[in-house]
């Protein structure tokens, strides 16, 4: 079945124009190949996830990371962040955090059950996880978890994930605290760069 995936904010898409088609944006991986020529693909709003803040147990939405396709192959990444003054371009990156998110992604489609897809990350636990909503009509402002969701870990997984998918989550505030307990899915955050809100 399709995703509903959500709409991406125009400014955070303008970010990444831009970064694209401009020297000046550096990032400590860069794309190989003209990255003028990437074209971005599978757009996700992605939240962080921090038992230790005052709204522990509701994921925040931080950015959007966007799949980079040459020749209609994702091979790299980027991603733009959500900052006190708008959404500013982060940075690029590869490795097998882009091939198993097309593959996540893939099979998500495949599914008889409709999903608005995600990613979460949870940076105590170093893990990122395709987050598939089950409310396909929330918007990218509301990071309640429900009980019907499921949570995929993605490469680079730590090894005592490996192998946990599509398991619902025991989510919100009762299964947060120290984040340890019980079978959690999640990983790390960004940095930031340029770029003002339209």
């Amino acid at each position: 079945m399709p995703l509903h995936a959500l709409p991406v904010p125009a400014p955070a898409d303008r970010c990444l124009t831009a970064a694209l088609r401009s020297p000046s944006a550096r990032s400590p991986h860069e794309p190989h190949g003209d990255r003028a020529a990437l074209v971005p693909v599978r757009p996700l709003p992605l939240y962080l996830l921090d038992p230790g803040s005052p709204s522990s147990g509701v994921p925040q939405l931080a950015g959007w990371r966007f799949l980079l396709a040459r020749g209609g192959v994702p091979v790299s990444a980027a991603e733009t962040t959500l900052t006190p003054d708008g959404w500013a371009f982060s940075h690029f990156f590869d490795g097998p955090f882009v091939a198993s998110t097309e593959l996540a992604l893939t099979r998500a489609e495949q599914s008889a059950q409709p999903w608005q897809p995600r990613l979460l990350s949870v940076p105590r636990l170093y893990m990122h996880t395709l987050w598939l909503h089950a409310d396909t009509a929330a918007g990218a402002a509301d990071g309640r978890p429900g009980e019907a969701d499921l949570l995929v870990p993605l490469a680079p997984a730590p090894d005592r994930f490996h192998g946990l998918s599509r398991r619902t989550p025991p989510w919100a505030g009762r299964s947060t605290p120290g984040c340890g307990r019980r079978r959690r899915r999640r990983c790390a955050a960004p940095a930031a760069s340029t770029c003002r809100p339209g």
